[in-house]
């Protein structure tokens, strides 16, 4: 679609007829949910303890619905999006609308121009670096004028209106950045936490967001994000962990880089974003959560008002459930070349959200991690000092919605200790295939559980988070459900899921040392350092 066609504006002040449904209390969380008549939700948690709200809107779109090519863009296009709207970010719209067809139309020659240059350019296997496919005079001189349509575009544009507008109202974030949200896998969230006499402005700011976004400072914030990934690029430990998703399940999307490839920079466009944006930023694919000091009978007409004018969307494409083998037929293992602190990965693919073995995947978790946990006491009998993680948090453990992993991690003293550690490891496994769980480990396996709830349902914007995280990957109501039924769990239950899961043809060990063998090859560095995709500027 042309980025000026937008859909609908929704800053109106009549009220849509509304069709609601609601779904009682849970005995763990009182959720109140309402479904508006284009099928946008409105999912709400009273908590009247602050007379603040913190509100979360959630899109059921990530880097799972990218097209290879184009990793990364979601989480571009979240940058993007907040710059700003045909109402909002803007001192002169009549002004700034020839520039911006003028950005389109530009944008479309060079790309024609680039498809029909790489059409041309058949012998696809030279590119051994993927950063440096040939350009032309034409292509250089259309990317130039870019950045000068958006330089001129700058002068009528307001710079971080919303997020100055949340500021100035006595708003704060879950992080410090001035873009409010976050992108996984699964999703693309936007959270602010208000006074309630506020909460308004995030009705009106994030219904506009969703049907008129422009995308303004979008070649400056593509650089901001290229920015983010060589930063993470740069640390061996980003580099390792990415290579142990690699492994992990060869090519169920889950495992790319929500962040992308670098390789990608230089494909993104703003056609193919906003085909993400027509695509699913549509209210049936949206859900809004709110925890705080306010009740469904208050936020009602406004959900009304601003989220329930806006016309319901064609269903999204179901791209994030895509099935693709998730296990490459044996156990695999990985032994990184790069010089880092020792550690050893112990990594078990795992069901998706929703699925009944998940409550007792995290009661595994609690019971393996931590300083008193079975993983230590294993290291401890072999005279061993690591610190050791199971890669969990509170609610779900690794790897969001979709076919996921369970992380046992343990960061060993030496690299000569390696060995004995993933030993140590594996002898832990053993232990809960086999039932061997002492009655304590699992007294206090439970309290830390009930503890890391304790503290999310304390905290109304990490409350409103985990529950749009639950909706928008399956639907809010299993986690009560997962609440209730990892409490429950017992000896038996570890031992059928161990013995189901942690199994060697679904294992994935890697291990990374301070000092490699010799002979391990050139660093990944020696092959980044060349010309940027999308160099010039």
């Amino acid at each position: 679609m042309h980025p000026l066609r937008r859909r609908f504006p929704p800053l109106v002040v009549g009220w849509a007829l509304v069709a609601a449904s609601s779904v009682g209390a849970q005995p763990a969380l009182d959720i109140q949910e309402h479904v508006l008549d284009n099928g946008f939700t409105v999912l709400l948690v009273e908590d009247h303890r602050a007379p603040r709200v913190a509100a979360n809107l959630w899109i059921r779109v990530g880097s799972m619905a990218e097209p290879v090519g184009l990793h990364g863009i979601t989480h571009f296009l979240e940058h993007v999006i907040h710059q700003g709207t045909t109402t909002v970010g803007t001192r002169n719209l009549a002004a700034e609308m020839p520039l911006l067809r003028e950005v389109h139309e530009t944008e479309q020659e060079l790309l024609a121009h680039r498809s029909r240059e790489r059409n041309r350019l058949r012998e696809r296997d030279v590119f051994f670096d993927e950063l440096a496919w040939p350009t032309t005079p034409e292509m250089d001189s259309l990317r130039e004028r870019l950045y000068a349509l958006e330089d001129r575009d700058d002068e009528h544009r307001i710079f971080w209106v919303t997020y100055k507008e949340y500021m100035q109202r006595g708003g704060y974030v879950r992080h410090t950045d001035p873009v409010p949200a976050s992108t996984e896998q699964d999703y693309l969230e936007m959270n602010m936490a208000l006074p309630k006499e506020h909460l308004e402005l995030f009705f009106r700011l994030e219904a506009e967001r969703m049907v008129n976004a422009v995308l303004r400072g979008w070649e400056a914030q593509r650089f901001t994000v290229l920015e983010q990934i060589l930063g993470g690029q740069s640390r061996p430990q980003t580099r390792f962990n990415e290579a142990i998703d690699g492994v992990t399940a060869q090519i169920h999307p889950v495992y790319v880089p929500d962040g992308g490839h670098l390789r990608d920079f230089g494909n993104f466009s703003r056609a193919a974003m906003h085909r993400i944006y027509d695509d699913y930023f549509v209210p049936n694919n949206a859900a809004l959560v709110l925890v705080g000091d306010v009740t469904l009978d208050a936020v009602l007409p406004l959900a009304e008002r601003y989220f329930g004018a806006l016309p319901r969307g064609p269903e999204p494409p179901a791209d994030l459930d895509l099935e693709a083998e998730p296990v490459p037929g044996g156990a695999v293992r990985l032994d990184w070349t790069e010089p880092l602190a020792p550690q050893a990965h112990l990594r078990y693919r795992i069901p998706g959200m929703g699925h009944p073995d998940r409550p007792v995947l995290d009661l595994i978790a609690a019971l393996l991690g931590g300083s008193h946990g079975m993983a230590d006491r294993r290291l401890a009998d072999r005279g061993l000092s690591a610190s050791v993680e199971a890669d969990f948090r509170v609610i779900h453990t690794y790897r969001f919605g979709a076919p996921g992993a369970f992380n046992l991690v343990a960061r060993a003293a030496s690299d000569a200790d390696l060995g004995a550690v993933e030993e140590a490891l594996l002898g832990a496994i053993a232990d809960l295939r086999a039932g061997r769980i002492e009655e304590g480990a699992l007294r206090r396996a439970r309290k830390r559980l009930r503890l890391e709830w304790a503290q999310f349902r304390n905290n109304p914007q990490e409350l409103a988070f985990l529950i749009g995280h639950h909706h928008t990957m399956n639907h809010w109501s299993v986690l009560p459900v997962l609440l209730e039924a990892r409490d429950g769990a017992g000896v038996d239950d570890v031992r059928r899921v161990a013995a189901r899961y942690f199994v060697p043809s679904n294992r994935v060990i890697a291990t990374a040392r301070s000092e490699p063998p010799e002979g391990s090859g050139p660093s990944w560095l020696d092959f980044l350092w060349g010309d940027l995709p999308g160099d010039g500027r």
